[in-house]
């Protein structure tokens, strides 16, 4: 017996089987973390004869899995974000005529606070910042058109100042954190502006927004829509994935009736403009993100995992992923 060949052949056998063994663990590995591309073009074709179109490539393909998170919200919330992000304990507070509050600590910056999680930030009595009120996260891409574009180390340094302020503010090294996506430098004023995002795992939160303004490497005013305090708990859930969201979002555009999920836990039914059957809709994007609810006694906050699918026709729609429930819409 040729014992040398037989040993070669009882590698080879050893070598397909292990190459057996990987492409199973790789295909079970993807297929946990993967929705099925012959179950999103089987959805696709379905809801193209119903009238919504949907490109292949704009739907995500990664199962969305991830927790919701709870925030206890604190009587001091106001006073422990500003002292956070001014680095300076509290002087004033006084209550705004329209709501809100308003602090001013011992530096002499300001922080305004809304009912709706909105700030604005100015770092001195003087500054005038009049320059920024206009800026939102809806037209910072049109305001930096004529701005100067920030080199790789400037964004670098800014980025991580307005995080470290930012972060800092919720208690730091935490699930929630700062994502800078767009910037730009006004040569004629020697500010530098960026545009964040708040996240949460990676998702962003949606509408919340800070924009920063740099006076040198100074953060001297801020604004937009944050959450500022750390995430105490978090908890598994059942998520709806893309094609089921989809399949709602059709069911949603043309009956003109969608259903909202309260703060207190109750469903209630709110009118939308429906899409008349013979118009076309188109969804432009699709994107995974994260909506907050108070509890009933705003005690608390949770942060729900949800879809946000933007249309050509205007409609803005983001539904609560874990149950399929209308958080926003934008008509």
């Amino acid at each position: 017996m040729n014992w040398s060949s037989v040993k070669n052949l009882m590698i080879a056998i050893l070598v397909a089987a292990n190459l057996f063994l990987v492409y199973n663990v790789v295909r079970q590995g993807r297929t946990l973390r993967y929705v099925d591309e012959e179950e999103i073009r089987g959805a696709i074709e379905l809801l193209e004869r119903d009238g919504l179109s949907v490109h292949f490539d704009d739907v995500p393909k990664e199962k969305f899995k991830a927790y919701v998170y709870e925030s206890l919200y604190s009587d001091e919330y106001y006073t422990e974000a500003a002292e956070a992000l001014t680095g300076s304990k509290r002087e004033l507070l006084y209550a705004l005529p329209e709501g809100g509050i308003s602090i001013r600590t011992e530096n002499g910056s300001t922080v305004e606070f809304d009912t709706d999680f909105g700030f604005r930030y100015v770092s001195v009595d003087n500054l005038d910042a009049s320059t920024y009120t206009e800026i939102t996260a809806d037209n910072f891409e049109a305001f930096s058109k004529n701005k100067s574009e920030l080199t790789a180390s400037e964004l670098k340094s800014h980025s991580k100042k307005a995080a470290e302020i930012l972060d800092e503010a919720v208690g730091g090294d935490g699930e929630l954190s700062t994502k800078v996506k767009l910037s730009c430098y006004d040569e004629s004023t020697d500010m530098t502006y960026l545009l964040a995002t708040q996240t949460l795992d990676g998702y962003e939160v949606y509408s919340h927004y800070a924009l920063c303004v740099f006076e040198g490497d100074e953060l001297v005013f801020a604004k937009g829509r944050w959450y500022f305090a750390p995430i105490d708990e978090k908890y598994s859930t059942e998520l709806y994935d893309q094609v089921n969201i989809l399949f709602s979002d059709l069911e949603t555009l043309r009956s003109g009736v969608a259903t909202l999920l309260e703060d207190d836990g109750e469903d209630t039914k709110i009118s939308i403009d429906a899409a008349p059957e013979s118009e076309p809709i188109e969804v432009n994007s699709m994107s995974a993100c994260y909506v907050i609810y108070w509890n009933s006694e705003k005690t608390s906050l949770f942060f729900i995992p949800a879809w946000q699918i933007e249309h050509n026709n205007g409609h803005d729609i983001v539904y609560n992923a874990a149950n399929g429930t209308v958080y926003s819409s934008n008509q």
